[in-house]
């Protein structure tokens, strides 16, 4: 079998299990395969299975900066009618790194709603400095009027970044 196949039959592993033990170790499978695997994540990305997509974006993010080539589809991804999608989407440009920054920033700057608010979620985590007024004005609506159950947590930990980082710059 090869590296592909064997990544394949992982991604369908994980898609197909209910039981995390398993969940883990066939993720651990993948993140193995490295860059190898990258070809197959980005495929699944665009597949129509939502539970396979959301899991390429999880295991994308496992592989860092590494998988820097995925940033124009997963920030694709993050315009989606999908929550868990976006999410998942936003979590991985931000495990992805500082390679994300750029087209993080052109979203945050160029959507509305949750779009630009995960957007800008994954910039609080990645360097603060580089959200605008603008930004932050929005991760703070979202945390003072959700519009859905998961934002308010979420907009809490990017307006903490927010605040630790300005405290940090007025010392």
């Amino acid at each position: 079998m090869d590296k592909n196949e064997e990544v394949s039959l992982s991604l369908r592993k994980i898609a197909n299990s209910s039981e995390m033990n398993q969940v883990a170790a066939a993720m651990k499978e993948v993140r193995r395969s490295g860059k190898a695997a990258l070809p197959l994540l980005i495929d699944a990305l665009h597949g129509e299975d939502p539970m396979l997509r959301d899991i390429a974006c999880a295991v994308l993010g496992e592989l860092g900066s590494d998988a820097g080539e995925a940033v124009p589809k997963l920030i694709e991804l993050m315009q989606t009618s999908s929550e868990e999608t976006r999410m998942a989407a936003a979590l991985s440009l931000m495990r992805i790194g500082p390679d994300s920054l750029p087209l993080l920033e052109e979203t945050a700057k160029k959507s509305v709603g949750l779009t630009k608010f995960w957007a800008c979620w994954a910039i609080s985590w990645l360097d603060p400095s580089r959200l605008d007024q603008d930004m932050i004005v929005c991760l703070k609506a979202e945390q003072e009027q959700p519009t859905s159950e998961v934002t308010p947590f979420a907009a809490a930990e990017a307006v903490g970044k927010v605040i630790a980082w300005q405290l940090k710059e007025a010392d």
